[in-house]
């Protein structure tokens, strides 16, 4: 299910970031411009040894990612699923499969408080929910997981 991302990868994460009700769901906005999505996953996401990115495959297609990276003195993990694989278990199957890979501990992983879904992932996957914080009106609440 787990693979190291390719290049031809890639662009396909940049489709699925685009999907205005999949960035609805992380309350994240996406990378727009093609060049920057582009820079960011070459300059930061795979040229650091000290990340974990891989590429989530179902049925031979690529549904998504799972990364893991140091920041402000935590372990990071993210995942995205594109929006047509949702609701099949692959984002719970991917992460229990990640954290045989990332065996640092602890990890942390910020969600939308909206995302019953990541949630739910996470809760299975073993994550227990230690805070949350609202950033502003207007902003989005999250809640902050934490594993191990």
């Amino acid at each position: 299910m787990l693979r190291d991302v390719v290049e031809t990868d890639l662009p396909i994460f940049y489709e699925q970031q685009l999907d205005p009700t999949s960035t609805r769901m992380a309350a994240f906005p996406p990378r727009e411009e093609w060049s920057v999505f582009l820079a960011h996953w070459k300059t930061k996401v795979l040229a650091d040894p000290a990340n974990c990115a891989q590429t989530i495959v179902w049925n031979e297609r690529v549904a998504g990612y799972i990364a893991s990276w140091s920041q402000e003195e935590r372990r990071l993990i993210a995942y995205w699923i594109g929006r047509e694989y949702w609701g099949r278990g692959i984002a719970t199957a991917a992460l229990a499969e990640f954290l045989g890979y990332e065996r640092a501990r602890p990890l942390h992983a910020f969600v939308a408080a909206h995302n019953v879904g990541s949630i739910r992932v996470l809760e299975k996957c073993g994550f227990v929910r230690i805070g949350g914080a609202t950033t502003g009106p207007g902003e989005v609440d999250e809640c902050l997981y934490r594993l191990g």
